[in-house]
């Protein structure tokens, strides 16, 4: 019987898992991770106010063990790709015919001045971690969060909930959030946060930590000062190459292992998928940076299918920006470029804004209206990008526009789409927002 040994525990490994069982379902899997539980990683920021505890935020095994997967709680120390085997921390060794590297991503953590003072924190998937977390934050009163992307925000968010807390986040680029919305959307953002008494600072970075064993304060680049019991460093994530490069594997510090279009390396006895591998933009063909749990499962579920022989590219190749969250209650969510983007890649674009209420007739209850920013390409007509805010519909509708954009589908495809509606869960069949968009442009162009 085949062995196929997977690294890591995460989102990844899962979704390849629990495809590979089912596909070869004659083959012994073993999966490595370093924790005795996996988090819900996009759950983390919730661990910490709206779930009771961290460990309600678990990721459960169940299905993957019963598919007859085992799981071993230990790391891998040492590869040997020549003789196919993998060693242990606890000295145990283990042969595979096909290795599978999902070993994730860490913090980016710059050489801040005062880095080594006490309760300057990093995200962790790690539950026990977050759990003592969790009591730094009860015991804090002043907490900065630095870095204003999805994570900062929801922590932000989540931790103001708590009674006392003053909740500071710090954003180099120009708005939270900018890497995924124009400047409108990031401002809806910042005027919740700003409106829950969140002090939202902009365009500044961080100079250096200050503070007597413990950071007590974040000093920013023109020298204003922020009073800081605890600090949370949410700046992005690089991947992790080091076992890659432990088996000799093409590797590069910011793209990670590097893979074909079938999720394998360059040794053809070891696939890597998640945060750890390459990706490809989906506009530019260049390299990618984006780390999503989507992302990960989707690279899984590719890799499951080739695990023994290049059945299926990725398809169509490349990634695109496809995201969601909630700030208190408002859903925001974004896929493909944006019009920020395009200006700088002197790309011809036509926007139209729409705007739709997600229950018909609108006088429903709790009816909620949905507003969104739709980019065509000026030739072709094409869905480049979306921004929408709104009700909790916003989070699966972009799910629909992330794939108009993933086939390229034109402003004619989404006008003739067949969509269901009904009262209470969706907007009137004649005001569903990607037909009214798909209208708007084609008035504007006619």
């Amino acid at each position: 019987m085949k062995h196929v040994v997977v690294v890591g525990g995460g989102v990844a490994a899962k979704g390849f898992l629990s495809s590979a069982v089912a596909i070869h379902s004659d083959v012994k899997y073993t999966f490595i991770r370093k924790t005795e539980f996996g988090p819900v990683p996009c759950g983390i920021p919730y661990a910490f106010g709206t779930l009771d505890s961290p460990m309600d935020n678990i990721s459960p095994d169940t299905g993957i063990l019963k598919g007859g997967a085992e799981l071993i709680i230990d790391e891998v120390i040492e590869i040997d790709s020549k003789e196919k085997n993998i060693t242990l921390k606890s000295n145990k060794k283990l042969n595979y015919d096909k290795l599978v590297m999902a070993v994730g991503s860490e913090p980016i953590v710059p050489p801040f001045p005062g880095l080594e003072l006490e309760n300057i924190l990093t995200i962790e998937k790690d539950l026990n971690v977050v759990t003592k977390q969790k009591e730094i934050i009860k015991n804090s009163k002043n907490i900065v969060i630095v870095g204003g992307g999805f994570i900062g925000v929801e922590l932000a968010d989540e931790i103001k909930n708590f009674e006392g807390k003053n909740v500071t986040i710090i954003e180099l680029a120009r708005n939270v959030l900018s890497a995924a919305f124009d400047v409108k959307y990031c401002q809806a953002v910042e005027d919740i946060l700003k409106h829950k008494n969140i002090n939202v600072i902009t365009k500044l970075g961080v100079s250096e930590f200050k503070g007597n064993g413990k950071v007590e304060e974040v000093v920013l680049s023109n020298g204003q000062i922020v009073a800081a019991d605890m600090v949370f460093l949410s700046i992005g994530a690089k991947p992790l190459i080091k076992l890659g490069e432990m088996a000799g594997l093409e590797t590069n510090p910011r793209a990670g292992i590097i893979t074909d279009a079938y999720g394998y390396t360059s040794n053809s006895d070891i696939l890597a998928i998640g945060d750890c591998s390459s990706k490809i933009d989906f506009f530019s063909g260049k390299g990618s940076g984006i780390k999503l749990a989507s992302v990960a499962a989707r690279e899984g579920r590719i890799a499951a299918l080739n695990l023994f022989g290049k059945v299926m590219p990725e398809s169509p190749l490349g990634v695109t920006s496809l995201f969601s969250t909630c700030v208190h209650g408002e859903y925001f969510a974004a896929t493909g470029m944006t019009i920020e983007q395009l200006e700088k890649s002197n790309t011809l674009f036509n926007t139209v804004d729409i705007t739709t209420v997600d229950k018909h007739p609108t006088t429903l209850p709790n009816a909620k209206k949905i507003e969104g920013t739709f980019i065509f390409a000026k030739e072709t007509n094409i869905i480049l990008g979306a921004q929408l805010k709104g009700s909790v519909q916003v989070a699966e509708l972009i799910n629909f526009l992330g794939y108009a954009v993933q086939n390229k589908a034109s402003a004619y495809e989404l006008y003739t789409l067949n969509y269901a509606s009904h009262p209470m869960g969706t907007p009137s069949p004649n005001k569903t927002i990607a037909h009214m968009a798909a209208t708007a442009l084609l008035k504007k162009i006619k």
